[in-house]
């Protein structure tokens, strides 16, 4: 009777195959509400959010869930309620008042529980552990719920503090910075802001009101978090965060691990925020800057190509937005069919509200300021929003932005390919024009011939070399030419 149960469900039938997620949880409460409830309503909240399913059981020995439901579901809403606003047993209550209900199904009722996503300030969200006789911080990971760990709860703590990239560093001096860095940074600072009394400060007394330097509790000037970050040496900003890591790659050419590459322990540049997006946007100009429109005038600031633009920011969102404390690289990837963008750190809300925009969370407030200064991240909230529209538009495709866990990153795939185009030609298409060509075609002449990105051509040039079809390739100066052997 159960098996026949779940072939009618209406609410179960919606999640589509009944499997527990990084945001599903089912647990059977055939005896009242299960004491590891309140571990998985932990790492939701201290997680992305979640959904808890009561009355759904598993199958031991095939790991197949099936409905059970409750056996008094408003007696076990009543339950929850009384226990989440104990603060004897659960330190905050993130719930929303419509937050529990009680969903039919067949003869089943089962009781959903949403539980949101904790704010920044509310984190990290604890539970009584009898056992243990102390209040337990869990997160969710994959399926599973598990004990925060040391780092889960240092991100926390650090997101919880608003002006923690504020503070002064009082061991390190302002020798720190990279006066290069600063006489760049300055000099776009005063072409975007010519009245601004800063342009004629003292360097010193520049970085002070930018807030890259504060005073500290022995009276003197040091760099901030976000000073350091953004004008440091690497080999100073190691010191404070030895995980740090910043790396741009090119991987186009198939043979090759990466064409191009900027990391910051290379040795031979600063390795700091401000030089990598200086950098990095200086390689974005020129690798976009055709099939798109774009005036040539350099990064952000005065650039009028919306593909350059969006690029810009979501590669300043990834730098502003990074969890600098922890084990994961800020990574920009390019490939010949998208951009992917990695930062370390969890997103600040959920994904959804993030790319509607109108909500400004930012990790990093005096990063962002700084960035923001010369013209970097200054769509405050709706940085994302921009991105999405500038893609629809472009390449009638969407970006993708996810989270992952152990260790925490958010990465953001933005597609290269237009999907208006043609579909990827097949080997045999390919043939045929190879065969029409009687002198041959090279991998730009697939491109151009069919429409597709440069390794698809390659690809299938390779791919129609390995078939005995009569093909033969021959080097033409820097190119290889594919023709019908004579």
């Amino acid at each position: 009777m159960l098996r026949e149960l779940g072939e009618s469900m209406s609410y179960l039938d919606g999640l589509g195959k009944l499997e527990e997620s990084q945001r599903l949880e089912f647990k059977e409460a055939s005896s009242g509400l299960p004491d590891d409830l309140w571990e998985s309503y932990s790492a939701f909240a201290n997680t992305e959010g979640g959904t808890i399913v009561l009355g759904v059981a598993e199958d031991r020995g095939t790991g197949d869930f099936y409905p059970v439901g409750v056996s008094d579901a408003r007696a076990l809403v009543s339950d929850f309620w009384s226990v989440i606003r104990n603060q004897k047993r659960v330190e905050r209550d993130v719930m929303l008042y419509d937050g529990v209900r009680v969903e039919r199904e067949g003869d089943a009722e089962l009781i959903v529980i949403y539980v949101p996503r904790a704010e920044r300030g509310d984190k990290p969200v604890r539970v009584y552990d009898r056992r243990r006789k102390a209040f337990v911080a869990w997160v969710r990971r994959g399926s599973g719920d598990y004990e925060a760990s040391g780092s889960d709860l240092r991100q926390m703590a650090y997101d919880c503090e608003p002006r923690a990239d504020r503070q002064a560093l009082e061991e390190f001096g302002v020798n720190s910075l990279c006066s290069d860095t600063v006489r760049r940074y300055r000099a776009i600072f005063a072409e975007r802001k010519p009245r601004s009394p800063w342009v004629a400060d003292s360097d010193e007394d520049f970085l002070y009101h930018v807030g890259a330097l504060a005073k500290g509790r022995d009276g003197l000037v040091h760099p901030t978090r976000a000073g350091l970050l953004a004008f440091g040496f690497e080999y100073e900003i190691t010191n404070l965060l030895p995980q740090f890591l910043l790396d741009y790659r090119e991987e186009v050419s198939p043979d090759l691990r990466w064409d191009d590459r900027v990391v910051s322990q290379e040795g031979d540049w600063s390795g700091n925020l401000i030089d990598f997006y200086l950098t990095v946007t200086g390689r974005f100009l020129s690798r976009f800057k055709s099939p798109f429109r774009t005036d040539g005038t350099g990064t952000r600031h005065g650039s009028s190509n919306p593909v350059t633009e969006a690029v810009n920011e979501a590669l300043t969102n990834a730098l502003v937005h990074a969890y600098y404390g922890g084990t994961t690289a800020v990574t920009v990837v390019l490939r010949p069919d998208r951009l992917e963008l990695t930062n370390p750190g969890t997103l600040l809300v959920d994904a959804d509200v993030a790319i509607v925009g109108g909500t400004s969370e930012t990790r990093n407030p005096t990063i962002m300021r700084l960035f923001s200064f010369i013209g970097a991240g200054d769509r405050a909230g709706s940085g994302l929003q921009e991105i999405w529209g500038t893609w629809s538009a472009t390449f009638d495709a969407e970006p993708k932005l996810s989270e992952s866990h152990s260790p925490s990153s958010v990465k953001l795939v933005l597609p290269l390919v237009d999907e208006r185009r043609p579909p990827s030609p097949s080997v045999e298409d390919v043939f045929s024009a190879v065969e029409g060509a009687p002198e041959g075609l090279t991998s730009k002449d697939v491109q151009a011939l069919f429409g597709v990105s440069e390794r698809v051509a390659q690809n299938r040039l390779r791919e129609l070399l390995s078939l005995d079809r009569g093909v033969e390739r021959v080097r033409e100066g820097r190119s290889l030419r594919y023709r019908i052997a004579p």
